[in-house]
């Protein structure tokens, strides 16, 4: 948070902001307008690329990525923008109204590398988002606006509030549970926007098989 706040400082100075935006605003304002944050989120994509095609060249087996979806494929912060044109906070209730809306966009760089993931052999894409399976439909409809999205891919969503992602994670590395009706595959990268979007191990290193895209808008910081 004092990140968000020294640039809130700079940003008035500025006199790009006033004395009166919040964190909250100044973080949204970051993400949907400037220049920076778009660099960030493409050199994140194009070294993550560099290193699964090279992990793809290397296995004749099965593989994949795993993909948390909000703020790491889609960008939401049309819904942040209008919860504080309304002075309204977060919900469940308003949050599931704008993922049936299916109007989130692309994170800068994501579609171009799932692009290119798609003409590697052998290759799949997991979805592993803590979007309720109950909006399993809306996001796919959501991704395909965009060709984010192919037949053989695999969505992991949250069943119910237990469910969590380390849950999830377990069942790709060890292709159980939901994963069990897929040919167990290699994972060659992770890809999420929180550290919760990663399984805890100490194997898994940054830049070679995980790659964190920047949210300064929410998190457990």
């Amino acid at each position: 948070m004092k990140f968000i706040s020294l640039l809130s400082l700079i940003l008035v100075n500025a006199g790009i902001l006033t004395g009166n935006s919040t964190p909250t605003e100044t973080a949204i304002r970051w993400v949907s307008k400037s220049k920076e944050y778009q660099a960030i989120c493409q050199q994140t994509y194009l070294s993550a690329w560099e290193k699964v095609k090279e992990g793809a060249k290397q296995t004749s087996s099965p593989w994949a990525v795993v993909m948390d979806i909000d703020e790491t494929l889609l960008n939401n912060s049309q819904y942040q923008i209008e919860l504080n044109a309304k002075n309204a906070s977060h919900s469940q209730e308003a949050w599931e109204a704008w993922v049936n809306r299916t109007e989130a966009k692309p994170v800068p760089g994501a579609k171009a590398f799932i692009l290119k993931i798609r003409g590697l052999p052998n290759g799949r894409i997991i979805f592993l988002s803590n979007r309720f399976a109950r909006n399993t439909e809306a996001t796919r409809r959501n991704l395909q606006k965009y060709d984010l999205n192919e037949e053989n891919d695999v969505f992991l969503l949250r069943k119910d509030k237990a469910d969590t992602k380390a849950n999830r994670q377990r069942e790709v590395v060890a292709g159980s549970g939901r994963m069990s009706p897929y040919i167990k595959m290699k994972i060659l990268a992770w890809f999420g926007d929180a550290a919760h979007d990663f399984p805890d191990d100490p194997r898994l290193k940054w830049g070679s098989q995980k790659f964190m895209l920047p949210n300064p808008v929410y998190g457990n910081w």
